[in-house]
């Protein structure tokens, strides 16, 4: 994954840096094991609560009009990396961690910050500045 300004890029400090490094955490995988796998997933699950929690507590101070959709679509991946790490003590659930890496990770993260994320940013910008 690549962060790239034309598609990624918000123009809100906060949670540009916390897209640039999620991106950084995603490419930081150096092998092809499930266990590197499951080591850089743990480590964006770490990231990704504390990033959920910052937004969440913005939304909350500045009341977010959508606040409960987006904090829905944080518990749902939240679960979701969870989950696939929790299973992937499985030949099957191997293949469902990297496959979830691989594909569902990063078009979630593309869809989550160009529909929610967007929105909340603008948001932002118009009740802080």
């Amino acid at each position: 994954m690549e962060f790239t300004n034309s598609k990624h890029l918000l123009n809100f400090d906060v949670m540009d840096n916390k897209h640039k490094e999620f991106i950084e955490i995603y490419n930081s995988i150096e092998g092809e094991s499930t266990q590197d796998y499951i080591n850089v997933m743990v480590k964006i699950l770490e990231d990704t609560k504390i990033h959920f929690c910052q937004e969440e507590d913005l939304m909350l101070k500045y009341k977010y009009p959508r606040l409960n959709e987006h904090t829905n679509e944080h518990k749902k991946v939240l679960y979701e990396m969870e989950y696939f790490i929790n299973k992937s003590n499985k030949s099957i659930g191997e293949i469902m961690l990297k496959s979830y890496y691989l594909q569902a990770l990063p078009s979630w993260f593309d869809s989550h910050l160009l529909s929610m994320d967007s929105d909340l940013s603008s948001f932002l910008s118009a009740k802080i500045l």
